[in-house]
C-alpha cells in the first residue's frame, strides 16, 4: 500500500476572496506559518518524494515542507491551479456584477463552462488526473509521496480517488494547509 499525501498551500498575499486561480501569487506571512505546520505534521513520515505546482504559492510550501528532508519538489506543470480566466483578480460578487450572464452560465455548469480565457472543471480534470496517474506511475518504488498544490486540483484529484462523479469536485472542502491522504496499491 502506498500512502500519497496531498497539501493545500498556504495562505496567499492576494487580498481576501479575490481569485486568484492562474495568477501567480506568493504566500503571506500567515501562509508561511500554515506551511510550517504542514512541515511539523509531516515530519515524522519518510517522505521519498514531493511534487508540486509551478505557481509561488504551492512551491513555496513545498520547499518549507523539503527542506529538512535533503529533498527538491518536482515542479510538475499540469497541477497548476484552474485557470479562471476574466474572473481572475475579482471577488465573487464583482465578477457576478461585471460578467452577470457567464457567472450565471458557469453555475449551471462547473463542469463544462468556462469563464473566457479560463478552464472549467472538467479542463481541469483532462490536465490534472493523467498528470497524477503519470507521476504515481513513474514514481511506483516511492512509498510515502507528497503532492503540494491548489484547492481545484486537489478537489479533482479526491474526487477521482473516492470514486465521486467529478460534479462533486467543487464541493469537496480544503483549507489553506489541509493535509489529506489517499492510499493506492
Amino acid at each position: 500500500m502506498k500512502e500519497i499525501y496531498l497539501a493545500r498551500h498556504g495562505r496567499t498575499m492576494a487580498p481576501t476572496g479575490v481569485m486568484i486561480g492562474a495568477t501567480d501569487a506568493p504566500l503571506s506571512f500567515e501562509g508561511l506559518g500554515e506551511a510550517e505546520g504542514l512541515a511539523k505534521k509531516l515530519s515524522g513520515l519518510a517522505l521519498e518524494i514531493i511534487f508540486t505546482s509551478p505557481l509561488a504559492r504551492a512551491k513555496q510550501t513545498a520547499q518549507i515542507i523539503a527542506q529538512s528532508r535533503n529533498l527538491t519538489p518536482i515542479i510538475v506543470d499540469e497541477f497548476r491551479e484552474i485557470n479562471l480566466g476574466l474572473f481572475e483578480g475579482f471577488t465573487a460578487g464583482e465578477a457576478k456584477v461585471k460578467y452577470p450572464r457567464v457567472w450565471a452560465q458557469r453555475g449551471l455548469d462547473l463542469l463544462a463552462v468556462a469563464p473566457p480565457g479560463g478552464e472549467s472543471y472538467g479542463d481541469l480534470a483532462l490536465r490534472v488526473l493523467p498528470a497524477f496517474e503519470k507521476v504515481l506511475s513513474e514514481n511506483s518504488q516511492a512509498k510515502n509521496a507528497l503532492l503540494v498544490a491548489h484547492r481545484a486540483v486537489l478537489q479533482v484529484i479526491l474526487a477521482s480517488q473516492r470514486n465521486l462523479p467529478l460534479a462533486e469536485a467543487p464541493k469537496i472542502p480544503i483549507d489553506y494547509g489541509e493535509l489529506l491522504t489517499v492510499e493506492r496499491n
